[in-house]
């Protein structure tokens, strides 16, 4: 690993760090069991426990069920979840029986991992649960244990060297064991799919439902001014191409992820989930029970699209195994 890479990682922390400094101080809770309401977020998904339920909670669930179909003869497995973050996912893991360790090179998201972990009131009937702050691909502290999975929830995507990633799980594996990613794919974000989330938007801001005031657009030209707008604020780009989240947010893209996973490992899951609904849901202004049955029927409506080719989904499922 060369010294850009260092540097990069290091970056890469510093900007979590500054975005889990400012999402605390606005009363994020990072917990599937007690994350409360919070008005700090404007169109996030974690803004509302309905929706963090209906996102987060689907997603904790996949990888429970994957654990359980494909590794049922292990109850408590050895998990390592790569970029954990605030510790959502290995936190709710090791609820579930699971001993885990969470690697992630923000020591600050990290810290309020940590934080929640000392003060939850389900620690005594937990698995074991530790952080480490560091560079998955390099950090010697995760080697010397046989995982018997090895976890990218919103992280793979942050990865460059998707070879490299993919090597060093498989040897951080166990024989027979698991690799699970659900990874946004902000490159796969298509015309058509674009130009429905901004017909969403524009119908939900008519009728008074949406954080924002967006108008109907007085001609074409301005509808695909607006569109080219949207596909940015989605990528998590500025006008100019830059990043916006962090230096290494979309290093690697769906056909990178997916090549380097297929190409490693034996696919045992794959799936498509959804298109747009995580970006859209969070803005939602109406009564609070509408919001949260509009957020289920934008989110399985969304499925259906998918399903049927309508739409090109922008975030993946996958599960595979060491053979």
């Amino acid at each position: 690993m060369t010294h850009d890479h260092n540097a990069d990682i290091a970056e890469e922390g510093r900007a979590f760090d500054e975005q889990i400094r400012e999402r605390i101080a606005g009363g994020h809770i990072p917990d599937l069991r007690r994350v409360e309401d919070c008005d700090w977020f404007h169109d996030n998904p974690w803004r509302r426990k309905a929706y963090v339920e209906l996102d987060f909670g689907q997603i904790f669930e996949r990888v429970r069920d994957a654990f359980s179909t494909y590794c049922p003869e292990t109850e408590r497995l050895r998990v390592l979840e790569v970029g954990s973050g605030p510790g959502y996912m290995s936190l709710e893991l090791a609820r579930n029986g699971h001993n885990v360790t969470g690697i992630d090179p923000s020591a600050g998201t990290l810290a309020v991992a940590q934080e929640l972990a000392d003060s939850d009131p389900w620690k005594s009937e937990r698995g074991n649960l530790n952080y480490i702050v560091g560079d998955f691909l390099t950090d010697p502290a995760i080697e010397g244990v046989e995982y018997d999975a090895v976890i990218f929830i919103g992280s793979l995507h942050h990865i460059g060297d998707q070879t490299g990633a993919m090597k060093r799980a498989h040897d951080l594996l166990r024989h027979g064991g698991l690799v699970v990613a659900h990874e946004p794919t902000r490159d796969r974000f298509t015309e058509g799919t674009v130009v429905f989330t901004h017909f969403i938007r524009t119908l939900l801001s008519v009728g008074g439902g949406y954080f924002k005031d967006v108008p109907i657009p007085a001609n074409e030209e301005e509808r695909r001014r607006d569109v080219e707008k949207l596909l940015l604020a989605l990528k998590f780009e500025t006008e100019e191409g830059d990043k916006v989240q962090s230096p290494n947010d979309n290093d690697a893209g769906y056909a990178e992820m997916h090549g380097a996973l297929t190409g490693t490992f034996d696919t045992l899951h794959e799936e498509d989930t959804y298109a747009f609904f995580h970006e859209t849901i969070g803005g939602l202004r109406f009564d609070e029970e509408t919001n949260a049955k509009l957020a289920r029927f934008i989110r399985d409506t969304d499925a259906a699209l998918v399903k049927h080719g309508i739409l090109q989904a922008t975030e993946f499922f996958f599960v595979g195994r060491r053979g």
